[in-house]
């Protein structure tokens, strides 16, 4: 019976590592008119996603898993202007599905003004390699508990920021 106990504390504690991996929610911002889903990081395109340029609403949302050299797993994936209707994942003979870091966005909740700072390494002690006032949209390229690597759009600017101050929604902000 002991065993038994201890077995299952195991695997509950198990579990529960896995399900606490670090994991990013982000929205779609690809420019194009369609996105590629692939079945490995640069792999064989399975999906693609209209970005909504036509009459329809899209606003995607992921939540995102395992980054690997710019890709991130997409663990779930729903439209948040379709009252977040799930989006069904199909096409992979691997079971896995990947997006490109550089198509992905999250927006900056500095909403009042609020002095940001990217750091060289996910810690506050680490050093600023640029500050900002303005909200801006970066695109997550990796994660660590509390921390998300970032590339800020329109500059030749990589660091990392504490995820509270990161907005996924595409249709508001945060608050």
């Amino acid at each position: 019976m002991m065993k038994k106990v201890f077995t299952l504390a195991i695997l509950l504690i198990t579990a529960f590592s896995i399900s606490a991996q670090d994991m990013l929610e982000a929205m779609l911002t690809d420019s194009d008119e369609t996105t590629n889903i692939r079945s490995t990081p640069g792999g064989n395109v399975v999906m693609k996603l209209n970005s909504g340029k036509d009459d329809s609403m899209k606003a995607y949302v992921f939540m995102l898993t395992s980054p690997q050299n710019g890709w991130w797993k997409i663990d779930d994936l729903w439209n948040a202007a379709d009252d977040e209707e799930e989006t069904v994942l199909q096409g992979s003979d691997t079971g896995e599905y990947w997006i490109h870091y550089s198509v992905l966005g999250v927006d900056t909740r500095n909403y009042g003004g609020q002095e940001l700072y990217l750091r060289e390494a996910p810690d506050e002690e680490a050093n600023i390699v640029f500050t900002f006032n303005q909200e801006l949209t970066l695109m997550p390229m990796d994660v660590q508990g509390d921390w998300v690597k970032v590339k800020v759009s329109g500059f030749d600017v990589i660091g990392w920021i504490e995820v509270e101050w990161l907005c996924s929604n595409p249709l508001t902000n945060c608050c």
